[in-house]
């Protein structure tokens, strides 16, 4: 598993915390668990509820990054 490039101050990687699963730096919620409830339809603002030790700037860089990777994928950034 890697860390995103662009994302390292965000996510963190450490085989002592949710044994070594993508967190959020500086808390025990791993990245899955935000793109499976996003996923299901829960809003930004209720999953901050739901995990206050996430910081709206770490999801607003995971969903910029993101929106990012899915435009290029789609081809939707190139011109003409």
């Amino acid at each position: 598993m890697v860390i995103p490039t662009g994302l390292e101050s965000i996510l963190r990687i450490d085989p002592d915390i949710m044994h070594g699963k993508l967190c959020f730096a500086g808390t025990r919620v791993p990245l899955s668990i935000f793109l499976d409830n996003l996923a299901e339809g829960m809003g930004i603002d209720e999953f901050l509820e739901n995990y206050p030790s996430v910081t709206r700037e770490q999801v607003q860089a995971v969903v910029t990054w993101g929106n990012g990777i899915l435009r290029e994928a789609a081809g939707l950034d190139r011109a003409g």
